[in-house]
Protein backbone atom coordinates (compact mmCIF):
# COMPACT_ATOMS: atom_id res chain seq x y z
CA UNK A 1 0.00 0.00 0.00
CA UNK A 2 2.82 2.38 0.92
CA UNK A 3 4.66 1.69 -2.36
CA UNK A 4 1.52 2.36 -4.42
CA UNK A 5 0.99 5.63 -2.52
CA UNK A 6 4.58 6.70 -3.23
CA UNK A 7 4.13 5.88 -6.92
CA UNK A 8 1.06 8.12 -7.01
CA UNK A 9 3.03 11.08 -5.64
CA UNK A 10 5.93 10.39 -8.00
CA UNK A 11 3.38 10.54 -10.80
CA UNK A 12 2.18 13.89 -9.46
CA UNK A 13 5.75 15.21 -9.49
CA UNK A 14 6.14 14.18 -13.15
CA UNK A 15 2.83 15.82 -14.03
CA UNK A 16 3.90 19.09 -12.37
CA UNK A 17 7.14 19.06 -14.39
CA UNK A 18 5.39 18.33 -17.70
CA UNK A 19 2.80 21.04 -17.10
CA UNK A 20 5.61 23.52 -16.44
CA UNK A 21 7.49 22.52 -19.62
CA UNK A 22 4.39 22.73 -21.84
CA UNK A 23 3.42 26.08 -20.28
CA UNK A 24 6.91 27.43 -20.96
CA UNK A 25 6.92 26.34 -24.62
CA UNK A 26 3.46 27.78 -25.31
CA UNK A 27 4.45 30.95 -23.45
CA UNK A 28 7.46 31.44 -25.74
CA UNK A 29 5.25 31.15 -28.83
CA UNK A 30 2.76 33.66 -27.40
CA UNK A 31 5.60 36.04 -26.47
CA UNK A 32 6.89 36.11 -30.07
CA UNK A 33 3.37 36.68 -31.41
CA UNK A 34 2.72 39.59 -29.02
CA UNK A 35 5.98 41.39 -29.77
CA UNK A 36 5.31 40.97 -33.48
CA UNK A 37 1.90 42.56 -32.90
CA UNK A 38 3.56 45.46 -31.05
CA UNK A 39 6.14 45.83 -33.84
CA UNK A 40 3.52 46.22 -36.56
CA UNK A 41 0.97 48.28 -34.58
CA UNK A 42 3.07 50.46 -32.27
CA UNK A 43 0.26 50.16 -29.68
CA UNK A 44 1.12 50.86 -26.03
CA UNK A 45 -1.59 48.49 -24.83
CA UNK A 46 -0.17 45.72 -27.02
CA UNK A 47 3.28 46.53 -25.61
CA UNK A 48 1.89 46.16 -22.07
CA UNK A 49 0.48 42.76 -23.02
CA UNK A 50 3.84 41.71 -24.51
CA UNK A 51 5.77 42.92 -21.47
CA UNK A 52 3.61 40.75 -19.22
CA UNK A 53 4.47 37.75 -21.39
CA UNK A 54 8.15 38.30 -20.61
CA UNK A 55 7.21 37.93 -16.95
CA UNK A 56 5.32 34.75 -17.89
CA UNK A 57 8.45 33.27 -19.44
CA UNK A 58 10.73 34.19 -16.54
CA UNK A 59 8.15 32.90 -14.06
CA UNK A 60 7.74 29.71 -16.13
CA UNK A 61 11.48 29.02 -15.98
CA UNK A 62 11.57 29.66 -12.24
CA UNK A 63 8.50 27.46 -11.71
CA UNK A 64 10.09 24.57 -13.60
CA UNK A 65 13.28 24.85 -11.53
CA UNK A 66 11.49 25.01 -8.19
CA UNK A 67 9.18 22.10 -9.02
CA UNK A 68 12.26 19.95 -9.63
CA UNK A 69 13.71 21.12 -6.30
CA UNK A 70 10.39 20.69 -4.45
CA UNK A 71 10.18 17.07 -5.61
CA UNK A 72 13.32 16.17 -3.64
CA UNK A 73 12.55 14.03 -0.59
CA UNK A 74 13.13 15.16 2.98
CA UNK A 75 16.71 14.84 4.23
CA UNK A 76 18.70 15.53 7.37
CA UNK A 77 18.93 19.26 6.69
CA UNK A 78 15.33 19.58 5.43
CA UNK A 79 13.18 17.31 7.62
CA UNK A 80 9.94 18.72 6.15
CA UNK A 81 11.12 18.37 2.56
CA UNK A 82 11.82 21.10 -0.01
CA UNK A 83 8.25 22.10 -0.84
CA UNK A 84 8.50 25.62 0.63
CA UNK A 85 10.54 26.60 -2.39
CA UNK A 86 7.26 26.59 -4.38
CA UNK A 87 5.93 29.39 -2.20
CA UNK A 88 9.22 31.26 -2.65
CA UNK A 89 8.77 30.97 -6.42
CA UNK A 90 5.20 32.23 -6.13
CA UNK A 91 6.49 35.24 -4.17
CA UNK A 92 9.03 35.91 -6.93
CA UNK A 93 6.29 35.70 -9.56
CA UNK A 94 4.06 38.05 -7.58
CA UNK A 95 6.89 40.57 -7.33
CA UNK A 96 7.67 40.25 -11.04
CA UNK A 97 4.01 40.82 -11.98
CA UNK A 98 3.85 43.91 -9.76
CA UNK A 99 7.04 45.27 -11.36
CA UNK A 100 5.69 44.61 -14.85
CA UNK A 101 2.52 46.52 -13.96
CA UNK A 102 4.54 49.52 -12.80
CA UNK A 103 6.69 49.46 -15.98
CA UNK A 104 3.56 49.33 -18.14
CA UNK A 105 2.14 52.38 -16.35
CA UNK A 106 5.40 54.32 -16.78
CA UNK A 107 5.70 53.36 -20.47
CA UNK A 108 2.08 54.30 -21.16
CA UNK A 109 2.50 57.67 -19.44
CA UNK A 110 5.29 58.50 -21.92
CA UNK A 111 2.75 58.29 -24.73
CA UNK A 112 1.01 61.41 -23.45
CA UNK A 113 4.08 63.44 -24.40
CA UNK A 114 4.70 61.82 -27.79
CA UNK A 115 2.86 61.51 -31.07
CA UNK A 116 0.93 58.25 -31.18
CA UNK A 117 0.37 56.35 -34.40
CA UNK A 118 -1.22 52.89 -34.41
CA UNK A 119 -1.01 50.87 -37.63
CA UNK A 120 -2.25 47.56 -39.07
CA UNK A 121 -5.01 47.19 -36.51
CA UNK A 122 -6.65 44.22 -38.23
CA UNK A 123 -3.58 41.98 -37.88
CA UNK A 124 -2.96 43.29 -34.37
CA UNK A 125 -6.53 42.46 -33.34
CA UNK A 126 -6.24 38.91 -34.69
CA UNK A 127 -2.99 38.25 -32.80
CA UNK A 128 -4.40 39.67 -29.58
CA UNK A 129 -7.46 37.38 -29.82
CA UNK A 130 -5.34 34.28 -30.47
CA UNK A 131 -2.80 34.96 -27.70
CA UNK A 132 -5.47 35.96 -25.20
CA UNK A 133 -7.46 32.79 -25.81
CA UNK A 134 -4.29 30.69 -25.55
CA UNK A 135 -3.33 32.24 -22.21
CA UNK A 136 -6.85 31.96 -20.83
CA UNK A 137 -7.24 28.27 -21.66
CA UNK A 138 -3.74 27.40 -20.49
CA UNK A 139 -4.10 29.43 -17.28
CA UNK A 140 -7.41 27.77 -16.37
CA UNK A 141 -5.98 24.27 -16.91
CA UNK A 142 -2.78 25.00 -14.96
CA UNK A 143 -4.63 26.53 -12.01
CA UNK A 144 -7.05 23.59 -11.83
CA UNK A 145 -4.17 21.10 -11.87
CA UNK A 146 -2.28 23.22 -9.34
CA UNK A 147 -5.24 23.00 -6.95
CA UNK A 148 -5.55 19.26 -7.58
CA UNK A 149 -1.83 18.68 -7.01
CA UNK A 150 -1.57 21.20 -4.13
CA UNK A 151 1.16 23.08 -6.03
CA UNK A 152 1.48 26.72 -4.97
CA UNK A 153 3.76 27.47 -7.93
CA UNK A 154 1.31 26.08 -10.51
CA UNK A 155 -1.65 27.85 -8.93
CA UNK A 156 0.19 31.18 -9.05
CA UNK A 157 1.20 30.59 -12.68
CA UNK A 158 -2.38 29.75 -13.60
CA UNK A 159 -3.74 32.90 -11.92
CA UNK A 160 -1.08 34.95 -13.70
CA UNK A 161 -1.95 33.52 -17.12
CA UNK A 162 -5.67 34.12 -16.59
CA UNK A 163 -4.87 37.70 -15.60
CA UNK A 164 -2.82 37.95 -18.80
CA UNK A 165 -5.89 36.78 -20.74
CA UNK A 166 -7.96 39.55 -19.12
CA UNK A 167 -5.27 42.03 -20.12
CA UNK A 168 -5.59 40.80 -23.71
CA UNK A 169 -9.33 41.44 -23.57
CA UNK A 170 -8.58 44.99 -22.46
CA UNK A 171 -6.09 45.40 -25.30
CA UNK A 172 -8.68 44.08 -27.74
CA UNK A 173 -11.24 46.63 -26.48
CA UNK A 174 -8.60 49.36 -26.70
CA UNK A 175 -7.70 48.59 -30.31
CA UNK A 176 -11.35 48.31 -31.32
CA UNK A 177 -12.14 51.70 -29.77
CA UNK A 178 -9.15 53.27 -31.55
CA UNK A 179 -10.25 51.68 -34.83
CA UNK A 180 -13.85 52.91 -34.42
CA UNK A 181 -13.21 56.40 -33.00
CA UNK A 182 -9.76 57.22 -34.35
CA UNK A 183 -8.84 58.62 -30.90
CA UNK A 184 -5.27 57.43 -30.31
CA UNK A 185 -5.11 58.50 -26.63
CA UNK A 186 -7.50 55.68 -25.72
CA UNK A 187 -4.62 53.24 -26.19
CA UNK A 188 -2.27 54.46 -23.41
CA UNK A 189 -5.22 55.06 -21.05
CA UNK A 190 -6.29 51.41 -21.38
CA UNK A 191 -2.66 50.35 -20.89
CA UNK A 192 -2.48 52.30 -17.60
CA UNK A 193 -5.70 50.73 -16.35
CA UNK A 194 -4.40 47.25 -17.00
CA UNK A 195 -1.05 48.15 -15.48
CA UNK A 196 -2.87 48.85 -12.23
CA UNK A 197 -4.75 45.55 -12.59
CA UNK A 198 -1.45 43.72 -12.97
CA UNK A 199 -0.09 45.37 -9.83
CA UNK A 200 -3.18 44.27 -7.91
CA UNK A 201 -2.82 40.69 -9.18
CA UNK A 202 0.86 40.62 -8.22
CA UNK A 203 0.15 41.88 -4.71
CA UNK A 204 -2.54 39.19 -4.22
CA UNK A 205 -0.06 36.47 -5.19
CA UNK A 206 2.53 37.96 -2.81
CA UNK A 207 0.04 37.91 0.06
CA UNK A 208 -1.04 34.33 -0.69
CA UNK A 209 2.50 32.94 -0.98
CA UNK A 210 3.65 34.94 2.05
CA UNK A 211 0.87 33.36 4.11
CA UNK A 212 2.14 29.89 3.18
CA UNK A 213 5.76 30.80 3.98
CA UNK A 214 4.66 32.07 7.39
CA UNK A 215 2.55 28.92 7.98
CA UNK A 216 -0.60 31.01 8.23
CA UNK A 217 -3.97 29.34 8.69
CA UNK A 218 -5.53 28.17 5.45
CA UNK A 219 -9.22 27.54 6.13
CA UNK A 220 -9.68 25.39 3.04
CA UNK A 221 -6.89 23.00 4.04
CA UNK A 222 -7.96 22.92 7.68
CA UNK A 223 -11.57 22.20 6.70
CA UNK A 224 -10.32 19.36 4.50
CA UNK A 225 -8.48 17.95 7.52
CA UNK A 226 -11.51 18.37 9.80
CA UNK A 227 -13.79 16.62 7.28
CA UNK A 228 -11.32 13.73 7.08
CA UNK A 229 -11.22 13.53 10.90
CA UNK A 230 -14.99 13.03 10.81
CA UNK A 231 -14.87 10.45 8.01
CA UNK A 232 -12.08 8.61 9.83
CA UNK A 233 -13.94 8.57 13.15
CA UNK A 234 -13.89 5.40 15.27
CA UNK A 235 -15.16 4.89 18.86
CA UNK A 236 -12.41 6.02 21.22
CA UNK A 237 -11.82 9.33 19.43
CA UNK A 238 -13.72 11.53 21.87
CA UNK A 239 -12.51 14.95 20.76
CA UNK A 240 -9.88 16.52 18.49
CA UNK A 241 -8.63 20.08 18.96
CA UNK A 242 -5.60 22.35 18.44
CA UNK A 243 -5.13 21.19 14.85
CA UNK A 244 -2.35 22.92 12.92
CA UNK A 245 -0.74 22.29 9.54
CA UNK A 246 2.58 23.21 7.96
CA UNK A 247 2.28 23.23 4.16
CA UNK A 248 5.53 22.50 2.36
CA UNK A 249 4.64 22.23 -1.31
CA UNK A 250 2.75 18.97 -1.76
CA UNK A 251 3.78 17.73 1.71
CA UNK A 252 1.71 18.62 4.77
CA UNK A 253 2.78 18.18 8.41
CA UNK A 254 -0.33 18.02 10.62
CA UNK A 255 -0.44 18.30 14.43
CA UNK A 256 -3.49 17.74 16.61
CA UNK A 257 -4.55 16.93 20.17
CA UNK A 258 -6.86 13.93 20.56
CA UNK A 259 -8.91 13.10 23.67
CA UNK A 260 -9.11 9.34 24.30
CA UNK A 261 -10.39 7.15 27.20
CA UNK A 262 -8.20 7.69 30.25
CA UNK A 263 -8.29 4.04 31.34
CA UNK A 264 -6.39 2.84 28.26
CA UNK A 265 -2.83 1.74 28.90
CA UNK A 266 0.09 3.47 27.19
CA UNK A 267 0.41 0.49 24.86
CA UNK A 268 -3.28 0.51 23.93
CA UNK A 269 -3.26 4.27 23.33
CA UNK A 270 -0.13 3.99 21.20
CA UNK A 271 -1.52 1.24 18.99
CA UNK A 272 -4.82 3.09 18.62
CA UNK A 273 -3.18 6.39 17.60
CA UNK A 274 -0.78 4.66 15.20
CA UNK A 275 -3.68 2.91 13.47
CA UNK A 276 -5.68 6.15 13.27
CA UNK A 277 -2.62 7.98 11.90
CA UNK A 278 -2.09 5.38 9.15
CA UNK A 279 -5.75 5.40 8.08
CA UNK A 280 -5.87 9.20 8.00
CA UNK A 281 -2.67 9.63 5.98
CA UNK A 282 -3.76 6.95 3.52
CA UNK A 283 -6.88 8.97 2.66
CA UNK A 284 -5.22 12.40 2.66
CA UNK A 285 -4.97 13.87 -0.87
CA UNK A 286 -1.24 14.74 -0.71
CA UNK A 287 1.79 13.27 1.00
CA UNK A 288 1.45 13.99 4.73
CA UNK A 289 2.29 13.02 8.28
CA UNK A 290 -0.04 13.26 11.28
CA UNK A 291 1.37 13.78 14.76
CA UNK A 292 -1.16 13.16 17.55
CA UNK A 293 -0.82 14.44 21.12
CA UNK A 294 -3.00 12.28 23.37
CA UNK A 295 -5.13 13.79 26.15
CA UNK A 296 -7.08 11.73 28.77
CA UNK A 297 -10.85 12.17 28.91
CA UNK A 298 -10.81 12.81 32.71
CA UNK A 299 -14.40 11.49 32.84
CA UNK A 300 -15.87 14.84 31.79
CA UNK A 301 -16.67 13.54 28.29
CA UNK A 302 -18.94 10.64 29.30
CA UNK A 303 -21.98 12.15 27.56
CA UNK A 304 -19.92 12.52 24.35
CA UNK A 305 -18.19 9.12 24.35
CA UNK A 306 -19.95 6.17 22.74
CA UNK A 307 -17.27 3.65 23.65
CA UNK A 308 -18.99 0.48 24.88
CA UNK A 309 -18.11 -1.36 28.10
CA UNK A 310 -16.34 1.65 29.63
CA UNK A 311 -15.41 0.68 33.23
CA UNK A 312 -15.23 4.28 34.51
CA UNK A 313 -18.33 5.77 32.86
CA UNK A 314 -20.22 8.18 35.16
CA UNK A 315 -22.97 9.36 32.78
CA UNK A 316 -24.78 7.76 29.85
CA UNK A 317 -23.79 8.60 26.30
CA UNK A 318 -25.94 11.37 24.75
CA UNK A 319 -24.21 12.77 21.67
CA UNK A 320 -20.68 12.71 20.36
CA UNK A 321 -18.75 15.86 19.40
CA UNK A 322 -18.59 16.26 15.58
CA UNK A 323 -15.01 16.36 14.33
CA UNK A 324 -15.68 18.53 11.25
CA UNK A 325 -16.44 21.75 13.14
CA UNK A 326 -13.50 23.93 12.11
CA UNK A 327 -13.64 26.28 15.10
CA UNK A 328 -13.59 23.41 17.61
CA UNK A 329 -11.02 21.33 15.74
CA UNK A 330 -8.58 24.25 15.58
CA UNK A 331 -9.27 25.59 19.09
CA UNK A 332 -6.18 25.40 21.33
CA UNK A 333 -8.38 24.28 24.23
CA UNK A 334 -10.59 21.21 24.68
CA UNK A 335 -14.34 21.34 24.20
CA UNK A 336 -14.71 20.72 27.94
Amino acid sequence: MESSRKSIFLGHDKERKWISVISLVIGLVILVMKFYAYHITGSQSVFSDALESIVNIVAGIVTLIVIVIAAKPADEDHPYGHGKVESMAASFEGGAITLAGLLIILKACEAFYKDIEIKQLDIGLLIVVLTGAGNGIMGYIIRKRGIKLHSEALQSSGIHLMTDALTSIGVLVSLLLVKITGVMMIDPIIAIIFGFMLCLSGVKILVRSGNVLLDGHDRETLQLIADLFEKNYVPGVIDIHYTRVIRSGNFHHIDCHMVIPEFWSVSEAHVFSERYDANFVEKYPVDAELRIHLDPCRRVYCENCELKDCPIRERVFVKRIPLNNLEEVTSPTESR
